[in-house]
């Protein structure tokens, strides 16, 4: 109704059959005029045959033109459709701290793998030897790495401190286990030279390398969401 009336508004023609109604009712209200009457009220009726039959017209182009423009519409819909949405990291290049961020991550997840396990037993009682590998392939690869924005290199630097430390110990204070070639463990005490005393000095220092390697790497990841590096819930497990 509402799209009818503002047709009416913007007609010619229903701007025409308006002003010969208007005029009609004049003419035949002027007494003067009566005796002219059948002239008067001929001249309206082609006037109003006139209105309606460009009211006609103007009535047919305007639903060929909603007719053609729901139709291009309907096309572009489809082209979308066919087309669908590219993922924006498969279109927007990363910046280099992003990769790296990123690449981090990746290697050391929070919710898997050495971390996870570390925040449920620090003491090295057996670790799995397959968790132990993305550390030592995060201290290798990342060994000459620096970050461009400093926030995120001095968080870096001290993950890979922790790293490095924590790596170093793994191989200096544990062995594989007897039991399960898969796992490693603290070397015991009889198989030192200080002995027990030595084996609790080695978990000791383990629990704490242990401790700043995971609040180095929550560190880390606060920062590279604080600076956009990554987003909030990464696509690589973290």
């Amino acid at each position: 109704m509402k799209r009818f009336l503002d047709f009416l508004t913007n007609s010619p023609a229903a701007v025409t059959f308006a002003v010969l109604t208007v005029l009609g009712i004049i003419a035949f209200a002027i007494p003067g005029l009566h005796s002219a009457a059948w002239v008067i009220g001929l001249v309206l009726c082609l006037g109003v045959i006139a209105a309606l039959l460009m009211f006609h017209g103007e009535w047919r182009r305007a639903q060929q033109q909603i007719d053609a423009l729901r139709q291009q519409l309907s096309v572009e819909r489809g082209r979308m459709d066919t087309l669908g949405l590219t993922p924006v990291e498969d279109t927007v290049e990363l910046l280099p701290d992003e990769r790296r961020a990123r690449r981090i991550l990746e290697l050391i997840p929070d919710s898997s793998g050495l971390v996870q396990s570390l925040r449920l037993d620090a003491t090295f009682a057996t670790v799995a030897v397959d968790e132990l590998e993305p550390l030592t392939t995060f201290c290798a690869e990342f060994k000459k790495a620096s970050f461009d924005n400093p926030r995120s290199h001095t968080a870096f630097m001290n993950l890979y401190r922790a790293a490095e430390g924590l790596s170093i110990w793994v191989k200096e204070e544990t062995q594989v286990s007897p039991d399960d070639a898969g796992t490693r463990e603290i070397r015991p005490g009889d198989a030192r030279k200080d002995g027990w005393r030595g084996y609790t000095e080695a978990q000791s220092r383990g629990e704490r390398l242990s401790d700043d390697f995971v609040s180095s790497r929550w560190e880390f990841n606060q920062t590279a969401l604080e600076l956009g590096l990554v987003s909030g819930s990464p696509p690589f497990n973290d």
